[in-house]
């Protein structure tokens, strides 16, 4: 059985990380696993997954892939072409379209159903029509979690039965002990952390508004790990708030569990999410979690709140009281033996077995595409 798993890149997002686990897992259970990118560029361009089993497409852009997809399906004829992140899975189902043979499953890791404005461009001008047309012979569809499945169904229009949900999954690794060295000072104060990338969707700008207003600023630090196409705004915006010195954004890094582990809590203020694993990486190093309750999965990953504090969106003021309960050492924990239980549905293993299990599920014995 030969599967090609396809992203448009490897930049450090949440679907691009599975997408690494999903072919390294996959390999080990003895399926051949490739992953195909329609650029080689981005913050996990080094993954030796991607050294060893990689593919670059060298197109000019994930949207213009498609002649170049064509050309890698021609002559590898995977059993499967398994699509990551929007662009990416728009171009496979283009793929499907001139080639009839192909098998397509598509993985769905962002909420469907949020404004027009806040969705992928071809998605805010032409709704979805498109993309169920698309997607209307995939073989499944795999969402990270229980609500974005149902979107999944309404939005795409695809039966229940080839919809199927698998959680994101922890890090294989334990979390270190040790952040790194440059980066000690910060927590010369209590600190609060945020993890994502710095777009729209992630909403850093409304945490440091309500950082900034609830009087943090003047005991404590805000920290944002990150990169992305508004860390320029998002600097503007900590300069004409005078926060220089109590919030840090010193950029990506390839493990947040160990700045969880040192600081006194983390809060997630995207507007929409399709998981959030970053809430379970945090809960697993024993820090305090808050989140707005967006769509989706901050209210499955935390319990409907047993696990964390579950903040209605846009409550800015809410997610201050939040941070300051934080920093005073406050903040409610739930009970270790409980997130321990509530995480094991994350391991590692599990996940992957799930994969493995899913794959297996759409190649019949013996097929040859």
């Amino acid at each position: 059985m030969k599967v090609a798993i396809f992203l448009p890149s490897l930049a450090g997002g949440g679907a691009e990380r599975i997408a690494l686990f999903a072919t390294e897992r996959l390999r080990a259970a003895g399926i051949d696993a490739e992953l195909i990118v329609a650029r080689a560029e981005g913050a996990l361009v080094d993954a030796p997954v991607f050294a060893a089993h990689g593919v670059d497409l060298g197109a000019p852009n994930e949207l213009l892939s498609l002649p170049a997809l064509l050309r890698y399906v021609d002559r590898a004829r995977p059993d499967l072409l398994f699509a990551f992140v929007h662009s990416a899975k728009i171009v496979a189902g283009l793929a499907k379209l001139r080639r009839p043979w192909l098998r397509v499953a598509i993985s769905v890791h962002n909420a469907l159903e949020v404004p027009r404005r806040a969705r992928f461009w071809p998605r805010a001008l032409f709704g979805y029509a498109p993309e169920r047309r698309l997607y209307r012979d995939v073989v499944a569809a795999q969402a990270v979690s229980r609500d974005l499945a149902a979107q999944v169904v309404r939005q795409f229009a695809l039966p229940p039965e080839r919809v199927h949900t698998i959680y994101n999954p922890l890090p294989d690794r334990l979390a270190p002990g040790a952040i790194d060295a440059g980066h000690e000072a910060i927590f010369a104060r209590p600190v609060i952390v945020n993890a994502g990338r710095m777009v729209a969707q992630k909403d850093q700008a409304a945490l440091i508004r309500a950082f900034h207003a609830a009087g943090l600023h003047r005991r404590a630090r805000l920290l944002i790990l990150g990169e992305g196409p508004l860390r320029g705004a998002l600097a503007a915006q900590v300069r004409a708030l005078g926060l220089e010195d109590s919030v840090a954004m010193p950029g990506f890094v390839a493990d947040v569990r160990p700045y969880m582990a040192r600081s006194a809590g983390f809060v997630l203020s995207s507007r929409n999410e399709g998981f959030g694993l970053v809430l379970a990486e945090a809960l697993s190093v024993g820090c305090p979690v808050a989140s707005f309750d967006c769509p989706s999965g901050p209210r499955e990953l935390l319990a409907d709140g047993a696990l964390g504090t579950l903040i209605a969106a846009d409550d800015e003021a809410a997610l201050g009281r939040a941070m300051t309960a934080m920093v005073d050492g406050t903040a409610v924990r739930a009970a270790p033996e409980r997130v321990a239980a509530h995480l094991r549905q994350f391991a590692p293993d599990t996940i992957a077995a799930q994969y493995v299990a899913l794959v297996r599920s759409l190649v019949p014995a013996g097929a040859v595409a």
